[in-house]
């Protein structure tokens, strides 16, 4: 069933309010390897642009993208395999936060949770 006027006239006024706008202009072609990339990974062209955005912008304010995550990480940074990768990516979008940042944390979170396990089972502390 089509939205009526009023619904339309709506939902209008609500993106009006709640989102900004802004028009991307990129090479002939572009467009479809962007949407076919996002299309690829279970988001929309839009969720991809914002997700691409927030990584680049924790990148850049992280000043070294070795120290995105909050720590140094070595010389020769870390790898993922690439569905490791993807999975990171679907998840950290779903907690709002860039891929360095929510893989840091779940990276801390499970090794409290082995230090914990170890602990139960009468092993060593790694403290």
């Amino acid at each position: 069933m089509p939205a009526s006027k009023a619904q339309q006239k709506a939902v209008n006024k609500y993106v009006r309010e709640k989102y900004d706008r802004i028009n991307v202009t990129m090479q002939k072609g572009k467009k479809d390897t962007l949407q076919a990339h996002a299309a690829a990974h279970g988001e929309s062209a839009n969720s991809f642009i914002n997700r691409a955005i927030d990584q680049a912008i924790a990148l850049d304010s992280a000043g070294d993208p070795q120290e995105a995550a909050g720590e140094p990480i070595g010389p020769r940074g870390i790898s993922l395999h690439p569905n490791a990768l993807k999975t990171a990516q679907r998840a950290a979008q779903a907690a709002g936060e860039a891929v360095p940042v929510f893989v840091a944390r779940a990276v801390e979170t499970q090794a409290q949770r082995d230090e914990l396990a170890r602990r139960m089972e009468g092993g060593k502390s790694n403290e």
